[in-house]
């Protein structure tokens, strides 16, 4: 496969032209001819609020061989999370003006102990596009929150069925001690907390088309974000005495699957004393019950866990861990 050939300076002084009228300069020292990708100076954004800081955008075009372009508007808020929206299309003009009719607030999102950074996709769609339903078309594709000491942060597949990875890392000299249901008590779309090298990882179950899963997974995020401010604000004796219903559930839920294969191997104990007299066929029907429920499980979006999970206990001590700020601030 032949390579695309570099941006030629006439091809740039026509990319650039759309960008130039709406104040845009090219960065020479970022742009990358032989990988047709212009990069664009950065510009300010003023503060939202007395407190907010200043958010910094950045654009990127690609240009493909194909004549498809791709323009890529990063956000830096501050020395905090960081935001991209993504546009893919024939005409860079176009895209600059559905990128640019997204706010930039429509990214972040702050409240008591938190800080949100979602990242957008705007579809290609068939015609012209209206730069007004920019917004409406964005769909999400990460998103990031930041609570002193943790960040969590989830990526959201546009395939139906497939769930929201999550990750929850620390932040560099803090050692935390989180207990593992601490997102699976939000409900049975959030999944069990496992540690890794780097911190944690669990999923959120999402549901429906694109549509329905990018707001599902916005809507998650606000509420994740509330939960985990306000948990490592907290002690750990008061989160479990806030969850501790909720805790017990989880703990029901993760037994589901030696339960069940309990009550199935009763049950099978039981069939020949029942029906292999009377019915040998229904005996030989049932005998094979297991084998396809244990198949079944394993075709599931998240593959069981046969355990016996550990009973939710009161934990002593008055933090999560070391080197969190004072009063959980951000």
């Amino acid at each position: 496969m032949t390579a695309a050939p570099p941006l030629t300076h006439h091809e740039i002084l026509g990319l650039v032209e759309p960008f130039t009228r709406r104040g845009r300069r090219v960065d020479l020292a970022a742009t990358n001819r032989l990988e047709r990708r212009l990069v664009f100076k950065p510009i300010a954004h003023a503060a939202t609020g007395p407190t907010a800081p200043e958010v910094r955008e950045r654009l990127q075009l690609e240009s493909f061989s194909t004549g498809t372009f791709r323009l890529t508007r990063e956000l830096a808020l501050g020395d905090g999370p960081r935001a991209t929206l993504q546009a893919v299309g024939p005409d860079p003009g176009a895209l600059l003006a559905e990128v640019s009719a997204v706010p930039v607030e429509h990214h972040f999102r702050s409240g008591d102990g938190y800080v949100i950074a979602r990242s957008y996709a705007l579809p290609p769609v068939a015609g012209d596009a209206r730069p007004a339903d920019a917004v409406a078309r964005a769909m999400l594709v990460a998103g990031e929150v930041r609570v002193a000491g943790l960040t969590l942060a989830i990526t959201v597949s546009p395939v139906k069925g497939m769930s929201g990875d999550i990750t929850l890392s620390p932040a560099p000299g803090t050692v935390l001690d989180l207990p593992d249901d601490l997102l699976a008590v939000l409900g049975w779309d959030w999944a069990r907390l496992i540690a890794n090298r780097d911190g944690w990882k669990s999923k959120l179950r999402l549901r429906g088309d694109v549509v329905k899963r990018s707001r599902m997974a916005e809507r998650a995020l606000d509420r994740v974000a509330t939960h985990l401010a306000e948990t490592i604000r907290g002690t750990p004796s008061g989160y479990h005495d806030r969850w501790v219903r909720a805790r017990w559930g989880v703990v029901v839920r993760r037994a589901i699957p030696v339960l069940t294969l309990v009550t199935l191997l009763v049950a099978i104990s039981a069939i020949p004393r029942l029906f292999v007299e009377r019915k040998p066929g229904v005996w030989l029907l049932m005998f094979h019950v297991p084998a396809l429920l244990i198949a079944i499980s394993f075709c599931m979006q998240e593959l069981p866990v046969y355990e016996i999970p550990p009973w939710p206990r009161r934990r002593a001590g008055g933090t999560w861990g070391r080197g969190l700020p004072v009063g959980g601030g951000m």
